[in-house]
Parts: C-alpha cells; sequence; structure tokens
C-alpha cells in the first residue's frame, strides 16, 4: 500500500533538502533546454530579416517591398520545414535531456529516503543505465496520454452535443453530461499521474517499462486520490511560484525605469534563472513525493 500523501510529501522534501545540488543540476538542465530551441528562432529571424533586408534593395522605392519579402519567405515551404524540423528537434532533445535529469534524480532521492545517499554516482549511474528504461516507459505513457485525451475529446464533444441538442436543461440529462464533463477533465490528470509514477519507479526500481507501468498502475488503484491530489498540488506550488518570482523581478526592475536596456539584461537574466530554480525545486519535490508514492509501503 503506498504511503498517505502527506507522509510522501514529507519523505519527498526531506530527501531533496539532504540532496540540494541537485537543485542546481535541475537548472542547468532547465537553462539548457531553454537554449534548445534558439536554433529555430535564430534560424527564423535571420531568415526573415535577410528577407526584407533584399527586398528593400531590390525595390528601395516601395515601402511594402520588406513586408512582401517577409510574407514571402514565411510562406515558403522550404522555410516552413526547416523551422518546424528544427524546432521539433529541440523539442525531443529537451524532452530526452529532461528524461535524463529524471532517470538520475529519481534514485538519489530514493537513496535518501532511505538514509543510503548515493550522491552524484548514483545520479551519473541513473542516467547511464536507468535512461534507456525511463525512455521506453515515457513512451508507453505518452501513448496512454494520448489515448486518454482522445477519449476526454469525445466525452466532451458529446457532452456538449446532448446539450445543444436537448435545447432545454433536462434533469435527466443533468447527471450524464455533468459525468462525462467531470471524466473529461479527471481522466487525464489521473493519466498524468500515473505516468509519472510509473517513471519514478522504473528510474528507481530499475523496472522494465511495462512491470513499472503495471505495478505503478495498480498502486495507483491503491490511492487514487493520493496521486491525483498530489500532482494538482504541486502543479499550482509551481505556478504559483514561478509566477511570484517573476511578478517581484518585474516589480523591482519597473523601478529602475528608464535605465539603459543593457543594464536591465543582467537582472532579467537573474530573475529567469532565479524562476527556473524554484520551478526544478518544485519538479524534484513532485519526483521525489511521486516516488515515495509509487515505491514506499505505508
Amino acid at each position: 500500500m503506498p504511503p498517505a500523501l502527506g507522509a510522501a510529501i514529507g519523505l519527498g522534501v526531506r530527501a531533496l533538502l539532504r540532496e540540494g545540488w541537485l537543485v542546481a543540476a535541475g537548472l542547468a538542465v532547465g537553462i539548457l533546454r531553454r537554449l534548445l530551441a534558439v536554433p529555430a528562432l535564430a534560424f527564423a529571424w535571420g531568415l526573415l530579416l535577410e528577407a526584407a533586408v533584399l527586398a528593400a534593395r531590390s525595390r528601395p522605392l516601395d515601402l511594402l517591398a520588406p513586408v512582401e519579402g517577409v510574407l514571402a519567405a514565411a510562406t515558403s515551404q522550404r522555410f516552413l520545414a526547416i523551422a518546424a524540423g528544427l524546432w521539433l528537434a529541440g523539442v525531443l532533445a529537451g524532452a530526452a535531456l529532461r528524461l535524463a535529469f529524471l532517470a538520475g534524480a529519481a534514485p538519489v532521492l530514493a537513496s535518501a529516503m532511505a538514509r543510503a545517499p548515493v550522491g552524484a554516482d548514483g545520479f551519473a549511474a541513473g542516467v547511464a543505465w536507468g535512461f534507456p528504461r525511463v525512455l521506453g516507459t515515457a513512451l508507453l505513457g505518452l501513448a496512454a496520454e494520448l489515448g486518454g485525451g482522445g477519449f476526454a475529446v469525445v466525452l466532451a464533444l458529446g457532452a456538449a452535443r446532448i446539450t445543444a441538442a436537448s435545447g432545454h436543461a433536462s434533469p435527466l440529462l443533468a447527471a450524464p453530461v455533468a459525468l462525462a464533463l467531470t471524466l473529461a477533465v479527471a481522466v487525464p490528470i489521473a493519466l498524468s499521474a500515473a505516468v509519472d509514477g510509473a517513471v519514478a519507479r522504473a528510474a528507481v526500481t530499475g523496472e522494465g517499462p511495462l512491470v513499472a507501468f503495471a505495478a505503478a498502475t495498480r498502486r495507483f488503484v491503491n490511492r487514487p486520490g493520493a496521486f491525483v491530489l498530489g500532482a494538482i498540488t504541486f502543479a499550482v506550488v509551481a505556478g504559483l511560484a514561478t509566477a511570484s518570482v517573476e511578478a517581484t523581478g518585474n516589480a523591482l526592475t519597473a523601478l529602475a525605469d528608464g535605465a539603459s536596456p543593457l543594464l536591465l539584461a543582467g537582472p532579467g537574466l537573474l530573475i529567469a534563472a532565479l524562476a527556473t530554480a524554484v520551478g526544478a525545486a518544485v519538479d524534484l519535490a513532485w519526483l521525489g513525493t511521486v516516488s515515495a508514492l509509487a515505491c514506499a509501503e505505508g
């Protein structure tokens, strides 16, 4: 039986406090994932700017020439294909980088919960040997989430169609429609929490994707409320924490209104790094919590 949510949160947070260096590693991963989007943006902006300059040079008296050049370049099939390819490559590389980090961080947190720390060596071993299992489990979970998302869309569309066709509020239809809408919201959240548990279990126990997914599903069925409420809680905390850091930073930089943009670049980057670090800390706390839910006994 998985531990209660409060106990799992306590285990995850205490493990993170013992292995606080993981926050710095998470910050580095977050920054690298953001940098992976730079090639697509640099290509798009560079090519569009070049198209505008060339069009302006070819027709110097036409004020709309740069705009037409940009539109022609932006609608080019080659441009769209290259930009989409660079963007997709960045997304896939970022996802792989995150999974590699989870493969290393989850065993470290689990060992800290067991008071048998493995440190950086355990992190490296987890990345090297656990990444294939974590990747397979994540792909299996992605398939499940896509299926759950399609199920939710069908339920929502069916509820909307029934409501529109009825033309008026019907007591007989109110309960089924409400149930369909509730499931349309609850199923994706539940699947996401279960997949997080499966990924954490694969990283901690070394089980294969199918075994980890099945075991995590059984534990989810035993305590569905703990998994779902934990996922919602940490998602809300992460959103509020990062938004608070960014809002506070924006308020402080607003006091320097009129300063040079170059002078404000440093504080802006610092605020962005701090927000990323806060998000990484909350993400690691959830990883520890879901690892406890997926592996520990209550």
